[in-house]
């Protein structure tokens, strides 16, 4: 199971607080979006890469109701929570380990199914069939 890391922080973080006013939200709702963008992000962009998300697929993804969907994009884009490339700022930094931890399982169970594979062939070959 993953998680993401949540700094005690964030609340009073100038980024947040600038997403919030944006928006004209309360605090627990700005951080409420961000937490379901990253764990959104965890397992459909773990590259942090969003450029290719439409502004209403982003809202949806956010939970957010406001007026104009296209005003979540772009107020995550003027906080700084994601880049103007699109992409959700320093998300290597917060998700590499994970990243590198979820490749590796996928390498190790890619080389136990070729081995049962194998050894499967190697049986069916010793009894003829």
């Amino acid at each position: 199971m993953a998680w993401i890391e949540l700094h005690q922080s964030l609340p009073q973080h100038r980024k947040l607080l600038a997403l919030r006013d944006a928006l004209g939200l309360r605090t627990p709702a700005a951080i409420g979006h961000m937490c379901l963008l990253w764990l959104w992000a965890l397992d459909n962009a773990p590259d942090g890469d969003l450029s290719a998300l439409p502004a209403k697929q982003l809202a949806e993804i956010c939970q957010y109701t406001g007026h104009r969907t296209g005003d979540l994009a772009a107020a995550l884009r003027t906080s700084g929570f994601v880049d103007a490339d699109g992409r959700l700022h320093d998300w290597g930094d917060y998700t590499g380990r994970l990243i590198d931890q979820r490749a590796a399982s996928r390498e190790r169970q890619r080389r136990r199914r070729a081995r049962l594979r194998a050894a499967a062939m190697e049986e069916s070959k010793e009894d003829g069939t």
